[in-house]
C-alpha cells in the first residue's frame, strides 16, 4: 500500500492581461510539486517536481517564518488587470488558511509569494528544458 504524502502549501498564480506567468502548485511535505500551466509558463503540460532537501527546508522555514494564521484572508488592489496569487497553507494534510494576494500586505508575505514563485518558476524551467 503506498503512503499518502500529506500536502504543505498550494501556490497558483491567475492569469493577467499581460504576459504573467498563470500557473498552479502544489507542493508536498516530502519535497515533491506538481505544476499545473495555463499561461506564459515554461511548460505546456503537468510537470512533477522534486525540490532538493535545502530548497524544502527554506521553504518550511519561510512558512514558520510568516506566520500565516495571522494574515488577512486577502490583499486586494484597485487595478484589475494584474494577477492575483492564492496561497493555501496545510496542516496535518488539512487546508488550514488561504490567502489571496495581489498587492500590499506585510513585506514578510510579498517576500515569500516572490521566493515561492522564483523556486517554482526555476525548477519549472530545470525541468522543462530539452536534454543536451
Amino acid at each position: 500500500m503506498q503512503e499518502v504524502v500529506q500536502p504543505l502549501l498550494s501556490f497558483q498564480k491567475t492569469p493577467c492581461l499581460g504576459s504573467c506567468l498563470a500557473y498552479n502548485a502544489a507542493v508536498y511535505m516530502d519535497g515533491s510539486a506538481t505544476v499545473v500551466p495555463f499561461k506564459n509558463a515554461h511548460a505546456q503540460d503537468t510537470l512533477r517536481l522534486q525540490l532538493t532537501v535545502q530548497e524544502l527546508q527554506q521553504l518550511k522555514q519561510k512558512i514558520a517564518a510568516l506566520d500565516y494564521k495571522l494574515l488577512q484572508n486577502s490583499y486586494l488592489s484597485d487595478w484589475s488587470d494584474i494577477s492575483s496569487t492564492y496561497l493555501t497553507f496545510y496542516k496535518e494534510g488539512k487546508a488550514v488558511k488561504r490567502v489571496k494576494h495581489e498587492e500590499g500586505g506585510p513585506a514578510a508575505l510579498v517576500e515569500f509569494i516572490a521566493f515561492t514563485g522564483a523556486l517554482l518558476e526555476h525548477r519549472t524551467k530545470q525541468k522543462s528544458l530539452p536534454p543536451n
